[in-house]
């Protein structure tokens, strides 16, 4: 947590390097076992305790007390009463704080209660035993080698300061450590320091350890913070990370100053001064800009920007409003957005939707209402509201007839749940089934589609709008789980999207069957047999179970790897997964990256699932450097879906025409089998190098 990570072997790496001073490593591991212990006693959220949120600012207090030992020498006893004091009072601050902090703030506390509790540790060694003595250290010497250029040492020193061990070869293997678990947590924070050494430089300070170790650690901190912590990697949150480095040496030298009357040093009170005003400034902006906030805080800057790219490349709609079809059966776009007909200006954000057969929009000759393959069939309501306006009076106009001065003709205005208004115009005259104030749900139906108002041929128009007055601007919105028919017959199924003018949209034809086996698929343990091509055969064991949002959440026991999974509108989607090609779970995200449950024939639907997971080595470390900067590295996967024997089948084929050649162990066809209760009962997978997997259900026990 110390570096804005959840990742458990980068604390085991940085327990271990603090135990090269044993007193400081026992003195902070022992008040984060009793820190915890207090907690999981006290009955506070075994959650937060897990995960180190409420530990480790006694852990902090904990090494403070251990450097102040140094300076005092206290006798057993006091150390004894001072460190109990330390763990209770960090602990109760550390909660109280952030509570406080995050209830009226929205952030964390960061180290702010370790800050006020080590500054009442010094006022009370200073009352007790008077001004502290620092710490020898000539038994020390051989932390500090080997001998570096002065910037170098200062920066390594600052990395192990983190740790209360200012010294080179602790920040070494820190740099080491943190390198190896997240390369850009490691470039964020050399940067950082670069630019608060450069400024204490440009002040009149040395170059190393004398003029930049004392508070180099903050500009770490606070670089790790704003730039991979709070706020997804990227060339603006490297250049917010500087300056806030740039503010913290200033805030560094100003405290350092004010306090030095009172013998108390800076500590890391200018970096959580300086985070917390920044970010909470830029919490009041109307649009995130160059900086995204983090999706996932906590995780490795890598894992958050790969979900974040992942999801804005296979969810490009995901903050549009979004509309179902509003109509059963086939229709064709007549004009869309900025068309060039009427949907201009304020009105440009539009869909026109006729039914066509046999490439006509009408049988005999046209002249006629009737005649019009569109005209008085039903309309549904796109979305779920309340009807908030309703016209229905107005005649319809003969074929090639105009109404410019009731310009909208018949309409019902639905004021939906996500706070929208949307509009439905030109139906037929005194169709309206609903009333002002009415509640409906998405297929509701409305009325029926006609040719009034400005309408020379039947058509529905829909847009969404800013009020609840005909004729308002219009604003972007799109279309969600639709089929687009090919004039060959084959249909794409397509999460959301703007359908282009031309095309033949429908909607999809719902799968209960499909849909209940994907619903009921049953928490629990889940042994599967891989076999591979050589006969080779070993065994995964998956963990079933729901996260705090109610989706699935699959997890590997043999490798740690990852994998959430939800039902949305009839939709199945994987997502998050976290890990590599050594866990099953990596063929599962790519072989149900998204099934729509529905029965229409000749559907296909394409995905796209990170190719990064089956990476190793230099080759991975590589690929997690790169992908927040230079975007993310996809397969592009085509699925259909079919009916078997008591069962689903969701084949996925990669495309083949992909940007770069995906690494030999990326799977080239995915086949699921899918049964009722058990979710995937058997996989069949064909790599790139033409290897074969099979992966077969043997064993399911129920969760106790």
């Amino acid at each position: 947590v110390l570096f804005f990570s959840a990742n458990a072997r980068l604390g085991w790496w940085l327990m271990a390097i603090s135990m090269l001073a044993p007193d400081f490593g026992l003195s902070g591991l022992a008040g984060v076992c009793a820190a915890g212990a207090l907690g999981w006693w006290l009955g506070y959220d075994r959650s937060q305790i897990r995960s180190g949120f409420l530990l480790f600012n006694p852990l902090l207090v904990c090494l403070t007390l251990a450097y102040l030992n140094r300076c005092y020498h206290f006798s057993t006893d006091i150390f004894v009463l001072l460190w109990c004091a330390s763990v209770l009072g960090s602990f109760f601050l550390s909660a109280a704080m952030q509570s406080w902090i995050g209830i009226h703030c929205g952030l964390s506390a960061h180290s702010l209660p370790a800050v006020v509790v080590a500054y009442v540790l010094y006022f009370l060694g200073f009352a007790l035993f008077g001004p502290p003595s620092l710490p020898g250290g000539a038994t020390l010497a051989w932390l500090d080698a080997p001998a570096l250029p002065p910037f170098f040492e200062a920066m390594f020193q600052a990395f192990g300061a983190i740790l209360f061990q200012p010294h080179v070869l602790p920040g070494i293997l820190v740099f080491i450590g943190l390198a190896i678990a997240s390369p850009l947590t490691t470039l964020v924070a050399t940067i950082a320091f670069s630019v608060g050494a450069a400024t204490m430089w440009h002040l009149g300070f040395p170059m190393g350890p004398e003029g930049v170790t004392w508070c180099g650690f903050n500009f770490l901190l606070c670089g790790i913070a704003l730039g991979s912590g709070y706020f997804l990697t990227s060339a603006a949150s490297l250049l917010l990370a500087g300056s806030g480095a740039f503010l913290c040496s200033l805030v560094s030298i100003a405290l350092a100053t004010a306090l030095r009357y009172y013998s108390l040093p800076a500590s890391a009170l200018p970096y959580n001064l300086v985070v917390l005003a920044m970010v909470y400034a830029l919490r009041t902006r109307s649009s995130p800009g160059a900086l995204h906030p983090s999706p996932s805080p906590g995780s490795l800057p890598e894992t958050a920007a790969r979900r974040a790219l992942i999801s804005a490349r296979r969810f490009p709609n995901l903050k549009t409003p979004a509309l179902c079809l509003p109509f059963e059966g086939p229709r064709v776009i007549t004009q869309s957005f900025h068309g060039a007909l009427t949907h201009r200006g304020p009105w440009s954000f539009a869909l026109d939707f006729e039914a066509e057969r046999g490439g006509s929009l009408y049988n005999a000759d046209g002249k006629e209402l009737p005649d019009f393959y569109v005209f008085d069939t039903p309309v549904l309501a796109p979305c779920a509201g309340v009807v908030a306006n309703v016209i229905n009076h107005i005649p319809d106009n003969v074929p090639g007839g105009n109404n410019p001065e009731e310009n909208w003709g018949n309409l019902v205005v639905i004021l939906s749940d996500a706070g929208h208004y949307v509009l439905l115009a030109h139906l037929k005259q005194f169709s309206a089934t609903v009333f002002i104030g009415q509640r409906v749900v998405a297929g509701t139906l409305l009325g029926k589609c006609g040719s009034s108002g400005r309408s020379p041929i039947p058509h529905l128009h829909v847009q969404i709008q800013d009020s609840v007055f005909a004729g308002a601007s219009t604003r972007p919105f799109c279309l969600k789980n639709y089929l687009v028919i090919a004039v060959d017959g084959q249909a794409e199924h397509l999460t959301s999207g703007v359908p282009a003018l031309g095309e033949r949209v429908q909607r999809g034809t719902p799968n209960p069957a499909l849909a209940e086996i994907l619903y009921s698929w049953l928490p629990g343990e889940y042994r599967y047999l891989i076999t591979g091509e050589n006969g080779v055969k070993h065994e995964e064991t998956l963990l079933l179970d729901f996260d705090s949002a109610g989706r699935y959440r699959l997890r590997s026991r043999r490798t740690h790897a990852s994998l959430s999974a939800f039902l949305s509108e009839g939709v199945f989607f994987t997502t998050d997964f976290v890990g590599d090609d050594r866990s099953v779970l990596a063929l599962f995200a790519a072989g149900l990256a998204r099934v729509p449950c529905i029965t229409d024939a000749n559907v296909t639907w394409r995905d796209q699932v990170s190719v990064v997971p089956f990476f190793s080595g230099p080759m991975r470390w590589v690929r997690d450097f790169t992908e927040a900067f230079f975007g993310p590295h996809l397969l592009s996967f085509v699925y259909r879906v079919a009916q078997d024997n008591g069962g689903f089948t969701v084949r996925a084929i990669a495309d083949t025409k992909q940007e770069s050649a995906p690494p030999a162990n990326v799977p080239r066809e995915v086949t699921c089998h899918l049964a009722g209760r058990r979710g995937i009962v058997r996989l069949e997978a064909r790599l790139y190098n033409d290897r074969a997997l099979k992966v077969e259900l043997v064993d399911y026990q129920p969760i106790a």
